[in-house]
């Protein structure tokens, strides 16, 4: 089916009551995805019209089980049905969900077959990031600009309200599919989490299939369901990060990248993109590939996203990058342009007449899809209970949504028109003295202790190899040797203090080179964790040169090679 088509179809749940298989009316496809097609709608009740509303018709696959295709549509149901009830904001929300027979046109009795499951949410008026990105390609930088530290924080909050809820009893879920087409772009600069349909509830039980997109999944989805975790939903988050940042997906089939020699045989999932521009940058590149990293304990914690994402807006605005629409700086410092007022209704609302309204709103549908429409800036629906975020709104005519880097092809939404405001820069200072800097200078990014914590743990096990042979050695010098085992044991305290100290000055060393001469940004001590283990290891090799049958044993083996 064509993507925007005037449709005149009806569908509603299996009921006794005849009226209600047509109480929902589906006015335009507005999108397929691979699980199921997307319309714009309205409910009809006693022949008066409600306002647009999105419904969403989930495909069986006929090479599953019907029960195990029900079951799994139940359970992103209910889990996004419990995250409205909880009031978490920042994503779409659910009003209706339903068991019934297919879409048929008005009046007549539908197919009779099996029931299909139906989502109805309400109607989002703006175009999700992949589509605001692609709209803005080619376009002169400035103007009104996508607020990207706001857009950031919001889907932070929200994994925040997902992976650790603050209700009692709460169970943490996993969105799955995080992802720029499953982030909308409003008119206020708002953004919200679509698409949950493959939401879990983060229970080994619940868990039994996996979604992945292969520009901005995770590969711990290759590993099965016991590897996915909070750690898969903050991969997504960096897929976002990094759209925002470069206009790319992060990620691109192996056998096709060109990274010079090739592995014989390239692991089944994406590997990161060597972006051109983030080459030069790779105190940038660096921090945009800790939330990608392959292994999930090496990614920042959801509780981390905030500060990482703090020292991101800071080398963001440091790099000089093109502009790809989204706007850098602080929400409460940009000077960009505010919708102001609320959402024009897309048709007048006092007619009485049904159908006549619905023709209204697919031919302002047809307009805005074919670009008629002048570059205004277009308005949200009422704001869910979530914070208000500081962000300008989109501007630009609308543009078919682009395949490129995408799996699946997602649903797109219809811009609405309104009017704007530019909020005026200061006037001139009259008596001539320079400018005062007021914006208080930006601390130094220093990770959370939570953060630092699990950046010393990366690489133990080089220390623990290193120490279990030191210790092993150690073992057999102290059992050789005459005497009390006091001052062996001692000895070896004084080993592994020495280790520590060569462990700390390594980290003193990688932070003022590394991080203060070069602006890189460490995510593991695996370089101080091996000079570590290899002082160990040193240590351990020399106790055993003090083992007198060792030794012996050792020039009777060099004898016999010599």
């Amino acid at each position: 089916m064509t993507q925007g088509a005037l449709l005149d179809l009806v569908c509603g749940p299996a009921s006794p009551l005849p009226e209600t298989f047509q109480r929902y009316r589906l006015v335009a496809h507005l999108g397929s995805g691979g699980q199921a097609d997307v319309y714009r709608a309205v409910r009809i009740c006693g022949g008066v019209t409600s306002a647009p509303m999105t419904v969403k018709v989930f495909r069986i696959d006929p090479q599953r089980p019907i029960a195990d295709e029900l079951r799994s549509w139940d359970k992103g149901d209910a889990a996004l049905m419990d995250l409205n009830n909880r009031g978490v904001g920042g994503i779409c929300r659910r009003a209706d969900g339903f068991y019934g027979p297919p879409p048929h046109r008005p009046g007549e009795r539908p197919a009779p077959g099996d029931a299909v499951p139906y989502q109805v949410y309400d109607y989002l008026h703006g175009v999700n990031l992949r589509e605001y990105v692609a709209q803005r390609s080619g376009m002169a930088p400035g103007g009104t600009r996508l607020n990207a530290v706001a857009a950031l924080k919001t889907l932070s909050s929200v994994l925040q309200a997902l992976h650790h809820p603050q209700q009692s009893g709460a169970t943490a879920v996993l969105h799955m599919d995080v992802k720029p087409s499953n982030v909308m772009v409003l008119a206020t600069g708002e953004v919200r989490l679509i698409d949950f349909t493959g939401a879990r509830y983060f229970r080994e039980e619940e868990i039994t299939q996996i979604a992945y997109t292969p520009e901005s999944g995770g590969p711990e989805a290759f590993g099965g369901v016991k590897q996915v975790g909070p750690a898969y939903d903050v991969h997504g988050f960096g897929a976002v990060a990094y759209f925002m940042v470069t206009g790319a997906y992060p990620r691109v089939d192996g056998r096709t990248d060109q990274r010079g020699p090739q592995e014989a045989s390239p692991p089944p999932w994406n590997v990161l993109r060597r972006h051109p521009l983030l080459e030069r940058l790779p105190a940038l590149r660096d921090h945009l590939h800790a939330p990608l990293a392959d292994r999930p304990s090496e990614r920042p914690e959801t509780r981390e996203l905030p500060g990482w994402l703090a020292h991101l807006a800071e080398l963001v605005r440091r790099s000089g990058l093109p502009d790809v629409g989204c706007d850098w700086v602080e929400p409460d410092g940009s000077e960009t342009s505010r919708a102001i007022g609320r959402a024009r209704p897309s048709v007048a609302g006092t007619e009485t007449d049904a159908y006549q309204r619905i023709e209204r709103l697919e031919r302002e549908l047809v307009a805005l899809r074919a670009g008629h429409t002048a570059p205004t800036a277009f308005y949200a629906a009422p704001p869910v209970s979530a914070p208000p975020v500081s962000a300008p709104p989109v501007s630009g005519a609308p543009v078919s949504p682009g395949a490129s880097g995408v799996a699946v092809s997602e649903a797109g939404v219809p811009q609405m028109r309104g009017r704007a405001r530019v909020v005026p820069r200061p006037a001139p200072d009259p008596t001539g003295m320079m400018p005062i800097d007021t914006e208080p200078e930006r601390p130094m990014y220093r990770p959370e202790p939570g953060e630092r914590a699990r950046t010393l743990r990366i690489g133990w096990e080089l220390t623990g190899t290193g120490a279990f042979i030191a210790f092993i050695c150690w073992g057999l010098w102290a059992l050789d040797s005459d005497g009390s085992l006091t001052g062996p044991f001692i000895a070896f305290l004084v080993v592994l203090a020495v280790a520590v100290g060569v462990f700390a000055l390594t980290r003193l060393v990688g932070r003022l080179v590394l991080e203060q001469r070069f602006g890189r940004v460490r995510r593991s001590a695996k370089g101080a964790h091996a000079l570590t283990g290899l002082f160990l290891a040193a240590a351990g090799i020399a106790y055993l040169r003090e083992v007198g049958w060792f030794v012996q044993f050792w020039n009777w083996l060099t004898g016999l090679s010599g």
